[in-house]
């Protein structure tokens, strides 16, 4: 069994496109609401899992966003 790898990246693309606008927008809400809600961190840790469950897959990606200036 062959790959179409152009066609395997074109895919990967456009999922990730559809995360990236998705995730930025919950993020978006979710910080301003917090802030508005009297959140006083500087910074917000932040983690995304991404899981192929047909693969048995699973990893998470960590780090932090600054909100405020310190």
């Amino acid at each position: 069994m062959s790959v179409d790898k152009e066609a395997l990246n074109q895919s990967i693309r456009r999922f990730l496109k559809e995360v990236g606008i998705k995730s930025h927008q919950q993020l978006e809400q979710q910080i301003l609401a917090a802030v508005e809600a009297g959140h006083t961190a500087a910074t917000i840790e932040v983690s995304m899992t991404l899981s192929l469950p047909s693969l048995d897959y699973t990893t998470t990606i960590r780090g932090q966003l600054p909100v405020r200036d310190q």
